[in-house]
């Protein structure tokens, strides 16, 4: 309730002192600035619901789009199955070769492993294409020899 006449910034009526009404507040700033700019707006609550015509308005001009998160794979579903599924082998093969660098190096074992992720990589072609990260991994390995030295 109000204690003082206010004009309704939708239909630019007076709100009666001790009337319901709506005041929504509006801060704004700058991003490299100092400067601040405050907007208040008072609204009819009761008869007539200026305030939710006005909100209703509002989403007609402008609609509500989500900005979070990652943006929607174009993919269909059995694409994504098939490709979480090489991306989940291909993670294995990886902490596989990771083990076989630590311990006792067997290099057929390395070898098979390696082949094994290539032929990985040809068959993602077909789902979506190789993720970035695969190929920035590659390029850091080009330049070490398997005993860690270059």
């Amino acid at each position: 309730m109000t204690r003082k006449q206010s004009k309704c910034f939708y239909c630019e009526r007076m709100i009666e002192a001790g009337d319901y009404q709506v005041v929504c507040s509006y801060f704004m700033k700058l991003r490299h600035s100092e400067k601040i700019w405050t907007k208040t707006m008072h609204f009819h609550a009761k008869n007539p619901n200026c305030w939710l015509d006005r909100a209703i308005r509002e989403l007609e001009l402008r609609p509500y789009v989500e900005r979070r998160g990652r943006k929607p794979d174009a993919l269909s579903d059995e694409d994504r199955t098939a490709r979480l599924r090489i991306l989940r082998r291909r993670s294995s093969a990886m902490s596989r070769l990771r083990a076989e660098m630590e311990g006792e190096v067997r290099l057929y074992k390395i070898l098979h492993l390696t082949e094994m992720m290539e032929k990985l990589k040809v068959e993602i072609e077909k789902v979506g294409g190789v993720p970035l990260k695969w190929e920035q991994i590659k390029s850091k390995q080009e330049g070490r020899s398997f005993d860690g030295y270059r």
